[in-house]
């Protein structure tokens, strides 16, 4: 059994906002935010930031989404100075269309 005083935190918040354009009571656009902050050796200061924002767009108003972008940001402080540098940080992005929204050039 370990004595380790020092102990992880793990905080989570989870933001969604719903955006209806045209007034109609359908939603034409969603965008939820999670962000994720984690405090692996227990002093208070996060260790590794995650957020991700997803956001489905419904273009043509049938209620269901046409374009989904999804980007996560990652910054992990891995030398443990207590600040995240560029080489600590990853950005991905993931964007789908639906196929006929596509410009055929």
């Amino acid at each position: 059994m370990s004595d380790t005083e020092d102990t992880g935190e793990i905080d989570m918040t989870i933001e969604t906002e719903v955006i209806d354009l045209d007034g109609d009571g359908v939603a034409d656009a969603v965008v939820e935010t999670t962000t994720t902050l984690i405090d692996v050796d227990g002093d208070g200061v996060a260790d590794i930031v995650q957020q991700t924002t997803i956001t489905a767009i419904d273009v043509d108003g049938d209620g269901e989404a046409d374009i989904i972008d999804e980007t996560t940001i990652t910054a992990v402080d891995v030398d443990g100075d207590g600040e995240f540098s560029d080489d600590e940080i990853v950005i991905e992005e993931t964007t789908a269309v639906r196929e006929d929204l596509l410009d055929e050039g």
